[in-house]
């Protein structure tokens, strides 16, 4: 789908990943555990395995996991590329490193691209399937939200890099999505 609507949405998506890369590649060694909510949410032991959290290692994880798999939302088959495939139930089994993350957002960028691209109308008008948390919803409605998503997780980071007092890069811009 080459349409001036998937050309916008590829542009969502490349600020979105651009601040996401941004905030990781800010965040220092010394802060890449560190919960953003150690109250209410932890880096400990998931319930079923793997690791649960809020430090930034795990948020900007998180946000390109959901975006990976709602890509292909149970139309097709997936699994994360390694490493990020050595989890439990989609929570890690390990903290990941910045290059890690940094490559996983390139992988998801390039996702994007292809799926755009390639996507149709009725490929977009098609139903979420029934074992999905969001079943029924029109698979380009669930595209056309992955953006907020990664930008939420991306600003959380920013701010509390920024209340940490570290500078952050200016927010990212277009970055030329040209189809």
């Amino acid at each position: 789908m080459t349409s001036v609507f998937a050309r916008s949405l590829a542009t969502n998506f490349d600020r979105a990943l651009g601040l996401l890369r941004a905030a990781v590649a800010d965040c220092p060694d010394d802060l890449w555990e560190t919960d953003l909510w150690p109250d209410q949410a932890p880096t400990a032991p998931a319930r079923h395995g793997g690791l649960e959290g809020s430090a930034p290692w795990f948020l900007a994880y998180h946000a390109l996991t959901v975006l990976d798999y709602d890509l292909s939302a149970e139309l097709e088959p997936w699994a994360p590329p390694s490493p990020f495939d050595d989890n439990t139930w989609s929570f890690p089994n390990r903290v990941f490193t910045r290059a890690e993350l940094l490559g996983y957002a390139d992988y998801c960028h390039e996702r994007v691209r292809r799926t755009l691209a390639s996507s149709t109308e009725d490929d977009a008008a098609r139903e979420v399937p029934s074992g999905h948390r969001y079943k029924g919803m029109l698979h380009g409605v669930l595209i056309g939200g992955l953006p907020l998503h990664v930008v939420e997780h991306a600003s959380q980071v920013r701010q509390f890099l920024t209340a940490a007092g570290v500078r952050v890069q200016a927010m990212p811009g277009d970055h030329g999505y040209t189809g």
